[in-house]
């Protein structure tokens, strides 16, 4: 037979652990990891010639052996198909330890490439590869890995679980770091005046004004040092600052708050999987391709978990099916396929599986039918196609098989991202139906009554919002909104401290701060002052305080100079990339410190990537701030050389 380049592409698969308190990085992807699974049986729940064939790929990859490490994937490919096996994801996850402990971990291209055929719903793989192509600038490559990784997220039903973990932690770390960056910024804005207000309760004593500083950055330390969630905290920090702010300003802090709610069920949502995570640590979950039921056949029992409902059941159903091809127990297999097509179940695919599980117990003729049947119903379906051509050409109905033949090649070749040859599979396989997981995002995703309850319990609320009772978050996050409108709306009725934005002289006004934000000093442009001596002095002094306030808060917590200078909507934007940015570092930064293999390896990239995004965005974002408050100064007359 002839010998063909091996090419193929791979997928982000699992971790084991990480993120410990700050995520449930290392708890919702370890579904996606099997790799570390079983130590003393590398394959453990395959047939045990499969499991020995596997075992003979992984030690013939290496540096320089691209021949014989050719020959073993092709015989594990033969093994594979016979048993309808269509990925064993752990072979790529054992060459890569192998290789890192001997030292030919950069030279481990080729080998991985090599075995992509025999695990192509490997995410982890794919996205190994694709990194690796962009490293080295092979354009080609890279589009043909991106195409694999994609299909291998499409098709492969079991990192469900763990790619929408990853997304939920990603999507949360993200709004917790904006909330933050929000109230720290908007408590920042409003301070001069919240302690200009505050120094009036204490007129009685000497320097209030001390007083009140003391007393507003205490209820800034305070709940930190009290142990209060960072959710909670936001949310006193915004309420606190209300009265003070532009509309501008309230879009944030409302914003920030919806946000916080918003991880209070994701929070729930990740606490519900849990029992289905778990499950899939043991490799109990959906026991299809890249997992295993460590007691044989048996994928039944995964079902046994918090999340329901038809697609669940569905899946569960076609990997018991699955399972039992896998295992040689046809008899058994045939009667759930049969149970499936009777119910009305993926019709195309039970069909084509259970011609594959017919075949093997001789019934060619009802084998058949179930392919025809099966091309009848998806007449796209490259998989039925070629395995009722192989059964043409088998049963020498060459007249069949030739008018065929251009659809069954051109099908299979389609299927990313197997990576399959036509001109290679001469030994007659039969290519199996996978698992697919169209609809079930929109089942993982839809808003069920039990994400609020399982909140309560979950590990963000006792990161985000302790001391408030888990049943009273909602309620707590709904009346810090409440409360942050009521107290804007109240501040136009009553007599409290304004501060100019351009030279923070302070002023007391009743109404809406929108109109008097800028002192009439600075909107007549009189710099100093109108007299010389003690007033010109004060304002001038004033100006600088000022001045080195706001260019403080900028680099520090960059974007807050850009508030300062009225642009709202643009520091709201910048804020969200830079949270984005922060997101991305917190859930990266755990797993490749503390996992192995090629997951820490893309995760150690990404998080180094993240990093350096935002020790840019914090540069970018303190010059921002401190050049548009000094546009806002210079418009006034309040600095620069005017001053």
């Amino acid at each position: 037979m002839l010998a063909y380049p091996i090419m193929t592409r791979r997928v982000p698969n699992r971790s084991r652990r990480a993120w410990a308190r700050y995520a449930l990085f290392l708890l919702v992807l370890l579904p996606i990891a099997p790799s570390p699974l079983a130590a003393a049986d590398p394959f453990p729940g395959y047939p045990a010639v499969v499991g020995a064939q596997a075992v003979r790929v992984v030690e013939a990859a290496g540096p320089g052996k691209g021949e014989v490490l050719e020959q073993e994937v092709r015989s594990l490919r033969r093994a594979m198909f016979e048993h309808g096996i269509l990925s064993i994801n752990t072979v790529p996850d054992r060459i890569f330890d192998r290789a890192a402990r001997e030292g030919w971990k950069h030279r481990s291209y080729e080998s991985l490439r090599a075995v992509a055929r025999v695990a192509p719903l490997s995410v982890t793989l794919w996205a190994w590869l694709a990194r690796e192509d962009a490293v080295g600038f092979r354009l080609e490559e890279f589009l043909s890995d991106m195409d694999g990784l994609s299909g291998a997220i499409r098709v492969y039903g079991p990192g469900l679980l763990g790619y929408a973990a990853w997304t939920v932690l990603f999507a949360s770390a993200s709004a917790g770091w904006f909330a933050v960056w929000a109230s720290i910024c908007l408590l920042l804005r409003a301070r001069p005046a919240l302690t200009a207000d505050v120094a009036r309760l204490f007129n009685r004593f000497p320097r209030p004004e001390i007083i009140a500083t003391g007393a507003v950055l205490a209820c800034f330390a305070v709940p930190i040092a009290w142990g209060v969630g960072l959710g909670a905290a936001a949310v006193f920090w915004i309420a606190l600052s209300a009265a003070y702010l532009r509309r501008g300003e309230l879009l944030i802090g409302g914003t920030a708050i919806l946000l916080l709610a918003g991880i209070f069920l994701c929070g729930g949502f990740l606490h519900s999987i849990q029992p289905m995570a778990g499950k899939a640590r043991q490799g109990r979950w959906l026991g299809v391709e890249g997992y295993y039921s460590p007691g044989g056949p048996g994928a039944g029992d995964v079902a046994e978990g918090r999340l329901g409902g038809p697609e669940w059941e569905r899946m569960t159903r076609f990997a018991r099916a699955r399972a039992e091809m896998q295992w040689g127990d046809q008899h058994t297999a045939e009667a759930l396929w049969t149970e499936m097509i009777g119910e009305g179940r993926d019709l195309a695919d039970a069909y084509n599986n259970r011609g594959i599980v017919r075949v093997r117990l001789g019934k060619t003729e009802e084998g058949l039918a179930d392919f025809e049947a099966a091309v009848e119903r998806n007449p796209s379906g490259g998989r039925a196609q070629w395995n009722a051509y192989q059964l043409y050409l088998q049963q020498f109905r060459l007249e069949q098989a030739s008018r065929i033949q251009p659809a069954a090649w051109a099908g299979i070749r389609n299927l990313a991202p197997f990576d399959y040859r036509a001109e290679e599979m001469t030994h007659g396989e039969l290519v199996a139906s996978p698992l697919r997981v169209g609809d079930v995002w929109k089942q993982l995703y839809t808003v069920r009554t039990d994400w609020l309850r399982e909140a309560r319990e979950s590990v963000f609320h006792g990161m985000f919002f302790r001391p408030v009772p888990g049943k009273w978050v909602p309620l707590f996050l709904a009346a810090g909104w409440i409360w942050a409108a009521l107290w804007k709306l109240l501040s136009r009725k009553i007599w409290m401290h304004s501060v100019c934005r351009a030279c923070g002289t302070t002023t007391v006004v009743v109404g809406s701060r929108e109109t008097t934000d800028i002192c009439n000093s600075c909107r007549a442009q009189v710099g100093r002052g109108v007299r010389a001596g003690e007033e010109r002095e004060q304002r001038g002094l004033r100006i600088l305080l000022h001045r080195r306030y706001v260019r403080a808060c900028s680099v520090l917590f960059p974007g807050a100079g850009a508030l300062w200078a009225g642009k709202e909507l643009q520091a709201m934007l910048y804020g969200a990339l830079l949270s984005l940015s922060a997101g991305l570092f917190t859930v990266s930064w755990g797993a490749g410190r503390h996992v192995g293999g090629m997951i820490a390896d893309m995760q150690t990239d990404v998080w180094r990537v993240a990093l350096g995004a935002v020790v840019l965005l914090w540069m970018f974002g303190a010059a921002w701030g401190w050049r548009a408050f000094e546009t806002l100064q210079l418009n006034h007359n309040v600095a620069g050389e005017r001053l």
